[in-house]
């Protein structure tokens, strides 16, 4: 009985202990930003950071999920304009070490967009989460090719802004 007793003051100190050390670090960074920048560190940016950008929306099917989603996030033109990224071309990194080169010219006011949500909740990685990146692929043909899918990086964690 001692021992359970000892056991179990340990472990709420240990407890209480991480409680402490925990409560004032940020939220977690999801996605780092670096290379051309206004600034001279990395940007990083957790799922507030991101979910304080305006957000878009659209419904579209994927070749990787079955039915239709409600894909909503900010552009990735405004989480870039956010970092203070220069207008080079864009190092796509996904968790799995996939690696995309992105023309700049493919970034537009609407398009693509760094989803973070899925019919309206943060999605993890087994629904290739928590960040991806996402065409309206239903809106016209143009973004049914394999180019544009190569481009729709899932699991994003960073993109690196290439000088000009």
């Amino acid at each position: 009985m001692l021992a359970r007793r000892t056991m179990f003051g340990i472990s709420t100190a240990i407890l209480a202990t991480w409680g402490l050390a925990t409560a004032g670090q940020t939220e977690e960074t999801l996605l780092t930003i670096s290379g051309a920048l206004d600034a001279a560190a990395p940007v990083s940016l957790s799922d507030a950071d991101l979910t304080a950008l305006p957000t878009i929306e659209f419904e579209t099917g994927t070749i990787w999920s079955e039915g239709i989603k409600t894909f909503s996030g900010p552009s990735l033109k405004s989480v870039l304009e956010n970092a203070g990224a220069g207008a080079g071309d864009l190092l796509l990194v996904a968790a799995n070490d996939y690696k995309v080169s992105l023309p700049r010219d493919v970034v537009k006011d609407d398009y693509p967009i760094v989803a973070n949500r899925i019919d309206g909740k943060p999605f993890g990685i087994r629904e290739k989460g928590p960040l991806w990146v996402v065409f309206p692929y239903d809106s016209e043909a143009r973004f049914q090719s394999e180019l544009i899918y190569s481009y729709s990086v899932w699991q994003l964690i960073e993109i690196e802004v290439v000088k000009e």
